[in-house]
C-alpha cells in the first residue's frame, strides 16, 4: 500500500535527518511518499542536504506563520501535495521516530475496517478530548474534503477532536503511545519525563517510539539515540553504548505502566470537549 508520510519541521533540523533514515532503514511493510514541510529557513534553520535524498516532496516556506499558527501552516501547505494513490496519510513531527512500522500497518488496517473512523493516534489529554498530533494517521480523502481539519491555532490536539465530532467522524486511540502525560502532581523527578512542565514521556516502548526535544534530555541528542537503541533493541546508532536493553526496556515499561495507577481526573469525571475561544 502507498502511505504518504507528512514531515512538518521549524528547527528541528538534525532530528530530521535521522527519522528520514529509520524510515529509509527500517519501515518496509508499505510503500510512502515522503513529504517535508519547513518554516526554518529564514531564521537559520535549513533541512541539510544529506536529508535530501530521502524526501520525495520538499516543500520550503518562506515565511513563518509563528508559534501558534506555524503548526497549522505547516499541515495545511504539505496536504496540497498528498498524492492522489496515497488512501492513508501519516502525519508526523520531525522529532519523532519510530523503529519499524508494524505499529503505523496495523492502524491502517483498523482504520480500514470502520468506516467512520478516519483518524487515529494518542489520547493526549486527560480532561479533554484531545487527539495527538504527532503521531497521526488519516484517511487521505478525509483532508482533502475536510480542509478545516488542520485551521487551528489554539489547542490543535483539541481542536482535532472537535472537528471530528462536528463533522460525524470517528477515531481510534493508538494505545501503544498512552498515557502520554503523567499527572502534574507528580511530574517532577519521574523518570522518562524531562519536561517537568509539559510532563509528557520521552519513550514509547509499546511502539518504538522516541520523541520529544534534545534540550530538555540530559545527554541531549546521544541521550535520545540511547533510547532509541533501548526500544529498538539494538544497535541502530552503533557509536552509543545503550547497555542492557532488555533491563531499561523492563524500566521503561514499569515507570509508564506505574502512572497509569496514579489517581487521574477521568477517575471522576467525564471527558468533555474543550471549548477553544
Amino acid at each position: 500500500m502507498k502511505v504518504a508520510v507528512l514531515i512538518r519541521v521549524y528547527d528541528r533540523v538534525e532530528d530530521l535527518k535521522y527519522n528520514l533514515r529509520i524510515i529509509s532503514d527500517t519501515w518496509n511493510e508499505n510503500d510512502y511518499y515522503i513529504i517535508v514541510v519547513s518554516n526554518g529557513r529564514k531564521n537559520g534553520y535549513e533541512v541539510l542536504p544529506e536529508s535530501i535524498p530521502y524526501i520525495d516532496k520538499l516543500v520550503i516556506l518562506e515565511e513563518n506563520a509563528g508559534h501558534r499558527k506555524g503548526n497549522s501552516q505547516l499541515l495545511k501547505e504539505g496536504a496540497k501535495y498528498i498524492p492522489g494513490d496515497c488512501r492513508y496519510t501519516l502525519i508526523l513531527e520531525a522529532d519523532t521516530w519510530v523503529y519499524g512500522d508494524s505499529i503505523l500497518s496495523g492502524y491502517i488496517k483498523l482504520l480500514s475496517e470502520d468506516p467512520q473512523a478516519v483518524w487515529a493516534s494518542a489520547d493526549w489529554y486527560d480532561k479533554y478530548y484531545a487527539l495527538a498530533m504527532d503521531f497521526a494517521i488519516i484517511k487521505s480523502e478525509y483532508i482533502k474534503n475536510t480542509p478545516g481539519i488542520f485551521d487551528f491555532e489554539l489547542f490543535p490536539e483539541c481542536h482535532i477532536a472537535n472537528f471530528l465530532r462536528d463533522t460525524n467522524a470517528g477515531f481510534i486511540w493508538i494505545k501503544e503511545n498512552m498515557p502520554v502525560h503523567v499527572p502534574g502532581y507528580v511530574r517532577y523527578g519521574y523518570p522518562y519525563v524531562p519536561n517537568i512542565k509539559e510532563g509528557r514521556f520521552q519513550v514509547f516502548p509499546g511502539s518504538g517510539m522516541a520523541t520529544h526535544h534534545t534540550e530538555f534530555l540530559k545527554g541531549g541528542m546521544e541521550q535520545k539515540k540511547r533510547y532509541f537503541n533501548i526500544l529498538a533493541d539494538t544497535d541502530y546508532f552503533p557509536q552509543v553504548k545503550s547497555g542492557n536493553k532488555a533491563w531499561n526496556r523492563f524500566k521503561m515499561k514499569f515507570w509508564i505502566g506505574l502512572s497509569k495507577c496514579f489517581i487521574k481526573r477521568s477517575w471522576y469525571s467525564k471527558k468533555k470537549y474543550k471549548v477553544i475561544e
